[in-house]
């Protein structure tokens, strides 16, 4: 993947002040506004913002809710306000993982909460998921990973063909997407899908980040399906067994189609055993 190039629209009148993140997708600088604000400057690598096209509507729609102001945006180039604070997932890696699962819920509660937002131009979850029915195997691939892919790509079908009802979403909630600001919680970098209610906090079984003994644990994985389910008013099973499926869609992406090994083998089947 090419490198990212500092460009951005001269009326801007920026002072770049340092680069703060990249995620692969894209790069995150932290500038200063003409008016001395601060900012947070998002240059991605493609021009289409790959999977994250839909981002800004979806963050404009929810800007009641607890989203992140958008300030300017043209191009491969968004510019954000610059949110001081931690992450859930800096909190949670403090030593208080319980707290902030709480306060995932309490964020996914609140964008959720009716009335419910346009969905014009946002990412339907079967295009989302549809490359991972292709999917291969290499042949060093051990039995328990093919059969947990193998049976997490049946769940994925079962589930996007009963999607009874389909809201925005962000795609992407969990632990280091939401900061902790004084002035409250605030939420970052959605993908802008449309799917499933019970997709949304699936992913976030998966979280904190950096924190892989804590999310084997089954009955933290339990605590957490209880609690998110609630969020979002679904059926338990249900947000399980979209955790398995997303975790699935993880490993193919990061095996670029053919899967061989991967070090979330073992979460995938804990996520099976806590659907069934």
């Amino acid at each position: 993947m090419t490198d990212v190039t500092l460009e951005y629209p001269n009326s801007w009148g920026l002072t770049i002040l340092e680069q703060v993140a990249d995620t692969g997708l894209a790069k995150l600088w932290k500038a200063r506004t003409p008016d001395g604000n601060l900012a947070a400057l998002k240059l991605y690598r493609k021009p289409d913002r790959g999977n994250e096209a839909p981002a800004t509507q979806l963050l404009a729609r929810w800007q009641d809710r607890g989203a992140v102001r958008v300030l300017a945006e043209t191009g491969n180039a968004v510019l954000m306000e610059w949110l001081e604070g931690p992450s859930l997932g800096d909190i949670a890696r403090s030593g208080q993982p319980n707290e902030a699962c709480r306060l995932l819920a309490e964020t996914a509660r609140r964008l959720h909460a009716e009335p419910r937002l346009d969905p014009n131009g946002l990412k339907n979850l079967n295009a989302v998921f549809a490359p991972l029915f292709n999917c291969s195997f290499s042949a060093s691939c051990l039995p328990p990973l093919r059969q947990g892919m193998v049976r997490a790509l049946d769940l994925a079908r079962f589930l996007l063909e009963v999607q009874n009802t389909v809201v925005p979403l962000h795609g992407d909630l969990h632990h280091d997407n939401v900061i902790q600001t004084v002035h409250g919680l605030r939420v970052i970098d959605p993908k802008g899908y449309l799917g499933d209610p019970a997709f949304e906090l699936a992913n976030a079984l998966r979280h904190p980040k950096g924190m892989p003994d804590l999310v084997r644990q089954r009955a933290q994985t339990d605590q957490c399906i209880a609690l998110y389910s609630d969020a979002m008013s679904v059926q338990p099973k249900r947000l399980a067994q979209w955790a398995a499926a997303k975790c699935a869609l993880s490993i193919f992406w990061r095996s670029e189609g053919t899967i061989t090994d991967d070090h979330e083998a073992n979460l995938l089947n804990l996520l099976l055993r806590a659907a069934d």
